[in-house]
Protein backbone atom coordinates (compact mmCIF):
# COMPACT_ATOMS: atom_id res chain seq x y z
CA UNK A 1 0.00 0.00 0.00
CA UNK A 2 3.03 2.37 0.79
CA UNK A 3 4.81 1.64 -2.70
CA UNK A 4 0.82 2.39 -4.52
CA UNK A 5 1.04 5.86 -2.68
CA UNK A 6 4.56 6.95 -3.63
CA UNK A 7 3.41 5.74 -7.34
CA UNK A 8 0.00 7.47 -7.22
CA UNK A 9 1.83 10.46 -5.69
CA UNK A 10 4.87 10.57 -8.25
CA UNK A 11 2.12 10.55 -10.91
CA UNK A 12 0.70 13.45 -9.57
CA UNK A 13 3.89 15.30 -8.99
CA UNK A 14 4.83 14.00 -12.61
CA UNK A 15 1.84 16.05 -14.13
CA UNK A 16 1.84 19.07 -11.71
CA UNK A 17 5.61 19.21 -12.92
CA UNK A 18 4.75 19.38 -16.18
CA UNK A 19 2.08 21.95 -15.81
CA UNK A 20 4.05 24.46 -13.71
CA UNK A 21 7.05 24.17 -16.53
CA UNK A 22 5.09 25.48 -19.18
CA UNK A 23 5.73 28.96 -19.20
CA UNK A 24 9.17 27.33 -19.79
CA UNK A 25 10.76 30.42 -17.40
CA UNK A 26 8.65 28.55 -14.26
CA UNK A 27 10.70 25.13 -14.88
CA UNK A 28 13.13 25.87 -12.27
CA UNK A 29 10.46 26.68 -9.30
CA UNK A 30 8.88 23.50 -10.53
CA UNK A 31 11.54 21.21 -10.30
CA UNK A 32 12.68 22.80 -6.74
CA UNK A 33 9.18 22.06 -5.59
CA UNK A 34 9.04 18.24 -7.14
CA UNK A 35 12.12 17.19 -5.26
CA UNK A 36 10.84 18.87 -1.94
CA UNK A 37 7.66 16.85 -2.90
CA UNK A 38 9.77 13.68 -3.18
CA UNK A 39 11.90 14.41 0.20
CA UNK A 40 8.13 14.48 1.84
CA UNK A 41 7.11 11.44 0.56
CA UNK A 42 10.33 9.50 1.37
CA UNK A 43 10.23 10.59 4.79
CA UNK A 44 6.45 9.36 4.73
CA UNK A 45 4.99 12.57 5.75
CA UNK A 46 1.71 12.47 5.40
CA UNK A 47 0.42 15.70 3.99
CA UNK A 48 -1.27 16.40 0.71
CA UNK A 49 1.21 16.11 -1.98
CA UNK A 50 -0.72 18.84 -4.07
CA UNK A 51 -1.19 21.82 -1.15
CA UNK A 52 3.00 20.63 -0.68
CA UNK A 53 4.06 21.32 -3.83
CA UNK A 54 2.32 24.60 -4.71
CA UNK A 55 3.59 25.95 -1.51
CA UNK A 56 6.82 24.95 -2.03
CA UNK A 57 6.48 26.10 -5.55
CA UNK A 58 5.58 29.80 -4.25
CA UNK A 59 8.63 30.19 -1.55
CA UNK A 60 11.06 29.31 -4.08
CA UNK A 61 9.61 30.63 -6.94
CA UNK A 62 12.06 33.16 -7.49
CA UNK A 63 15.42 31.62 -6.42
CA UNK A 64 14.01 28.67 -8.41
CA UNK A 65 13.27 29.95 -11.41
CA UNK A 66 16.37 32.09 -11.55
CA UNK A 67 18.14 28.92 -10.99
CA UNK A 68 16.17 27.21 -13.81
CA UNK A 69 17.01 30.31 -16.34
CA UNK A 70 20.84 29.55 -15.48
CA UNK A 71 20.86 25.65 -16.10
CA UNK A 72 18.52 26.70 -19.40
CA UNK A 73 21.14 29.00 -20.76
CA UNK A 74 23.95 26.96 -20.04
CA UNK A 75 22.12 23.99 -21.93
CA UNK A 76 21.76 26.17 -24.96
CA UNK A 77 25.03 27.47 -25.16
CA UNK A 78 26.28 23.92 -24.86
CA UNK A 79 23.52 22.90 -27.86
CA UNK A 80 25.16 25.55 -29.99
CA UNK A 81 28.64 24.80 -29.09
CA UNK A 82 28.08 21.10 -30.58
CA UNK A 83 26.47 21.86 -33.17
CA UNK A 84 29.75 24.53 -34.34
CA UNK A 85 31.74 21.63 -33.02
CA UNK A 86 30.64 19.13 -35.90
CA UNK A 87 31.10 21.72 -38.64
CA UNK A 88 34.41 23.13 -37.32
CA UNK A 89 35.87 20.87 -34.94
CA UNK A 90 34.38 17.22 -34.19
CA UNK A 91 36.98 16.62 -31.45
CA UNK A 92 35.71 18.96 -29.46
CA UNK A 93 32.15 17.06 -29.45
CA UNK A 94 34.05 14.92 -26.72
CA UNK A 95 34.78 17.63 -24.34
CA UNK A 96 31.34 18.73 -24.44
CA UNK A 97 29.77 15.63 -24.14
CA UNK A 98 31.75 15.88 -20.83
CA UNK A 99 30.66 19.67 -19.92
CA UNK A 100 27.20 18.02 -20.36
CA UNK A 101 27.55 15.37 -18.15
CA UNK A 102 29.16 17.41 -15.48
CA UNK A 103 26.30 20.22 -15.85
CA UNK A 104 23.72 17.15 -15.55
CA UNK A 105 25.61 16.31 -11.77
CA UNK A 106 25.39 19.77 -10.68
CA UNK A 107 21.87 20.36 -12.00
CA UNK A 108 20.78 17.52 -9.98
CA UNK A 109 22.30 18.30 -6.86
CA UNK A 110 21.45 21.86 -6.97
CA UNK A 111 17.78 21.55 -7.14
CA UNK A 112 17.95 19.25 -4.01
CA UNK A 113 19.81 21.62 -1.91
CA UNK A 114 17.39 24.93 -2.73
CA UNK A 115 14.38 22.84 -2.15
CA UNK A 116 15.80 22.00 1.14
CA UNK A 117 18.22 24.65 2.21
CA UNK A 118 17.97 28.61 2.13
CA UNK A 119 21.00 29.53 0.73
CA UNK A 120 22.32 32.12 -2.14
CA UNK A 121 22.57 30.91 -5.73
CA UNK A 122 25.90 31.24 -6.06
CA UNK A 123 26.45 29.05 -2.77
CA UNK A 124 23.95 26.59 -4.04
CA UNK A 125 25.97 25.71 -7.13
CA UNK A 126 29.36 25.86 -5.48
CA UNK A 127 28.13 23.67 -2.91
CA UNK A 128 26.52 21.62 -5.78
CA UNK A 129 29.89 20.99 -7.81
CA UNK A 130 31.70 20.00 -4.36
CA UNK A 131 29.35 17.35 -3.37
CA UNK A 132 29.35 16.24 -7.28
CA UNK A 133 32.95 15.53 -6.31
CA UNK A 134 32.85 14.85 -2.85
CA UNK A 135 30.41 12.32 -3.08
CA UNK A 136 30.87 10.82 -6.58
CA UNK A 137 30.03 7.21 -6.32
CA UNK A 138 26.46 8.63 -5.29
CA UNK A 139 26.85 11.21 -8.35
CA UNK A 140 27.94 8.34 -10.88
CA UNK A 141 24.89 5.90 -9.56
CA UNK A 142 22.13 9.05 -9.74
CA UNK A 143 23.79 10.14 -13.77
CA UNK A 144 23.26 6.60 -14.44
CA UNK A 145 19.57 5.84 -13.66
CA UNK A 146 19.12 9.22 -15.13
CA UNK A 147 20.56 8.56 -18.61
CA UNK A 148 19.76 5.26 -18.13
CA UNK A 149 16.32 5.83 -17.76
CA UNK A 150 15.91 8.75 -20.47
CA UNK A 151 17.44 6.20 -23.34
CA UNK A 152 15.57 3.16 -22.02
CA UNK A 153 12.73 5.69 -23.08
CA UNK A 154 13.77 6.92 -26.06
CA UNK A 155 15.05 3.57 -27.15
CA UNK A 156 11.94 1.63 -26.28
CA UNK A 157 9.18 4.44 -27.22
CA UNK A 158 6.58 2.61 -27.58
CA UNK A 159 6.60 0.93 -24.69
CA UNK A 160 8.05 2.92 -22.76
CA UNK A 161 5.98 5.85 -24.06
CA UNK A 162 3.70 5.61 -20.76
CA UNK A 163 5.66 5.49 -18.42
CA UNK A 164 7.56 8.51 -19.61
CA UNK A 165 4.85 10.29 -19.87
CA UNK A 166 3.37 9.40 -16.63
CA UNK A 167 6.59 9.00 -14.06
CA UNK A 168 9.61 10.61 -17.00
CA UNK A 169 10.17 13.44 -14.48
CA UNK A 170 9.27 12.70 -11.58
CA UNK A 171 10.56 8.88 -11.20
CA UNK A 172 14.56 10.23 -11.66
CA UNK A 173 13.37 12.96 -9.04
CA UNK A 174 12.73 10.67 -6.48
CA UNK A 175 15.54 8.25 -7.30
CA UNK A 176 17.96 11.01 -6.73
CA UNK A 177 16.34 12.76 -3.60
CA UNK A 178 16.90 8.80 -2.08
CA UNK A 179 20.72 9.00 -2.32
CA UNK A 180 20.75 12.94 -1.58
CA UNK A 181 19.00 12.11 1.44
CA UNK A 182 22.04 10.21 3.20
CA UNK A 183 24.09 13.21 1.78
CA UNK A 184 22.18 15.70 3.42
CA UNK A 185 21.81 14.09 6.54
CA UNK A 186 25.56 13.11 7.12
CA UNK A 187 25.75 16.94 6.60
CA UNK A 188 23.09 18.15 8.84
CA UNK A 189 24.77 15.96 11.66
CA UNK A 190 28.42 17.43 10.92
CA UNK A 191 26.75 20.91 11.08
CA UNK A 192 25.00 20.12 14.22
CA UNK A 193 28.38 18.48 15.76
CA UNK A 194 30.56 21.46 14.96
CA UNK A 195 27.68 23.63 16.40
CA UNK A 196 27.86 21.63 19.62
CA UNK A 197 31.56 21.77 19.91
CA UNK A 198 31.78 25.19 19.42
Amino acid sequence: MSGLSAAADLLVLNILTILCSLPIFTIGAALTALDESCFHIIRQEGSSVVKGYFRSFRSNFKKGSLLGLIFLAAAILLYFDYLAAQTYAPLFRVGIFAISILLLAVFEYAFALLSRYENKLSATLKNAAMLCVAYFPRTLLMLMFTIGFWLACITFLRIMGPVLLLFGISLPSYICCMLLGEVFRKLEEDQAENNTLS
